[in-house]
């Protein structure tokens, strides 16, 4: 069997890869970095936009790259922003997440599983938006004008990825919101 390289298989490959990482650490610490990528996506976000306006803007004074390379700096610098806020939160944040333990041993690997993949989705799905030159403040724009148009062309997962992001985005939200209410006393 000939196993061909392509952004799906590095997308499935990814997804796997968080899901093993969410047993490892557990359901606790996988919502902990679901909590983090949230925070990580704001910062990232706002934080690019302003270097955008301010920096890449249209201040001679503040010009530091040929305007060619800055798309890609942007995009370099949101993802790096992103993924340096998810390793702090998520390795020195001072929060602990406090959910009821499941009654059964499956019911604990079927929760890990779920809140494994909606982590995978929602880094996944951002960092193809940030790669794309989208925004999550300011909105998305055309695909069709993204530098990535061509891998969103011939890649049906990353169509599913950037199509739904909105999905992605908000589903890991509603499950903990969901699971925080799921078995609780009221004692």
């Amino acid at each position: 069997m000939a196993i061909t390289l392509s952004w799906d298989l590095f997308i499935i490959v990814f997804f796997t890869v968080i899901i093993a990482y969410s047993f490892i650490i557990g359901k606790h610490q996988t919502l902990k970095v679901i909590i983090g990528t949230y925070i990580a996506v704001l910062t990232a976000d706002g934080l690019g936009n302003l270097i955008q306006q301010y920096v890449f803007g249209n201040s001679p004074a503040l010009k530091i790259l040929p305007a060619a390379y800055e798309d890609r700096a942007l995009i370099l610098l949101k993802i790096f922003v992103f993924i340096l806020v998810i390793v702090v939160i998520s390795v020195r944040g001072g929060f602990h997440i406090d959910l009821p333990i499941e009654s059964t041993k499956i019911g604990q690997l079927l929760t890990t599983f779920c809140f494994g993949f909606l982590n995978a989705g929602l880094i996944v799905s951002t960092i193809l938006v940030y790669v794309s030159g989208f925004s999550f403040v300011q909105g998305a724009s055309d695909i069709a004008l993204s530098p990535i148009f061509s891998l969103y062309r011939d890649s049906q997962m990353v169509q599913i990825m950037i199509n739904h992001y909105n999905f992605w985005f908000s589903l890991p939200a509603i499950a903990f919101v969901f699971q925080s209410f799921a078995g609780r006393d009221e004692s």
